[in-house]
């Protein structure tokens, strides 16, 4: 079990830490000697890593998303520091809390969950209430949605990420509708749940956030609505009419052609959920961009890729 994590670690500390090898590479010195170079992770960030004079052995044993126990110490390069790998050995992933090695939600997931569902069970359509009861009484696809990230990079990117991203649109929801009540609560309720469901096959997250195969070749609409339309046929009475106003709450929810989706939202339903979902992501990129910003003395942070523009931070101390 680590004691500290990543960004806890000073120059001059012994290191004995489980750390995930995100990338790696055999380079050779000015003598000809093999060294590995590596960048080891956990879940408070990344840090370089250097094993000299490795072995044959030691090399073949070193491979991107291992899982190591790495026994070493921190020396700084170029005013960075890096662990100097003295030895090593392979960690059973099924010995590791996987909360440690990847970012994970700070919230509390079994509240989140609880959340979920008081909200979800609160619509008044009974049909609903079935095709929900059917998904939330499913262990694996809670312990699947519990887990997964809602996206690989930018807005909720870490473990957990799809459930709190779900949550949070639902409050969200809730808070606009007294504003909008031409809205129907019920089916922008069923489109948020249902509106990201296919990540859980889009992305894999077991050692590393990065797409299936699957979630390369068809992406989280179209796995969204397969995951929907299986579930759907347990529940022989559920109206077609309904699952079809579903199924355009997926494909709709990108809002736009050349953000991916393949229909423009058409109902009051799907152009709300359009802006929520976006005004939810946004927001949570741009403050997560201003926290982890390294320039601590400037008011504005570097250019951010996403939003394609540096931020301004000042508002935040005002």
């Amino acid at each position: 079990m680590n004691k500290s994590f990543i960004k806890d670690l000073k120059i001059g500390n012994r290191v004995e830490q489980i750390l995930l090898v995100q990338k790696s590479d055999i380079r050779k010195t000015k003598t000809g000697s093999l060294y590995i170079t590596a960048q080891l992770s956990d879940r408070s960030g990344v840090i370089e890593a250097r094993l000299w004079n490795a072995t044959k052995e030691q090399i073949d044993s070193f491979e991107n998303n291992d899982i190591l126990n790495i026994k070493g110490r921190l020396e700084s390069f170029q005013n960075n520091l890096q662990i100097i790998i003295e030895s090593f050995s392979p960690v059973d992933m099924s010995e590791v809390n996987m909360g440690t090695l990847l970012p994970s939600t700070e919230k509390n997931i079994p509240e989140m969950l609880e959340d979920l569902k008081k909200i979800l069970y609160s619509v008044e359509d009974r049909n609903l209430i079935n095709l929900f009861k059917l998904f939330m009484e499913d262990v694996s696809f809670c312990k699947s949605l519990c887990s997964a990230p809602a996206a690989v990079q930018f807005h909720h990117a870490y473990l957990g990420g799809l459930l709190e991203h779900t949550v949070s649109l639902l409050k969200l929801a809730g808070s606009i509708l007294g504003h909008y009540p031409m809205i129907n609560k019920d089916i922008l309720f069923a489109g948020i749940f249902f509106h990201d469901i296919g990540k859980i096959e889009e992305l894999s997250y077991t050692k590393a956030f990065k797409y299936t195969d699957e979630g390369q070749l068809l992406g989280h609409l179209i796995t969204g609505i397969k995951i929907l339309n299986i579930n759907v046929k347990k529940l022989p009475d559920f109206p077609q009419k309904l699952l079809t106003i579903i199924e355009h709450l997926i494909l709709s929810h990108h809002g736009s052609y050349e953000w991916g989706s393949p229909k423009l939202p058409m109902t009051i339903e799907s152009i709300a959920l359009h802006y929520l979902d976006n005004f939810d992501a946004k927001i949570f990129a741009f403050n997560k961009a201003i926290e982890e910003d390294k320039n601590e003395n400037s008011d504005w942070t570097e250019y951010n890729r996403m939003f394609e523009r540096k931020l301004y931070k000042i508002s935040n101390s005002l």
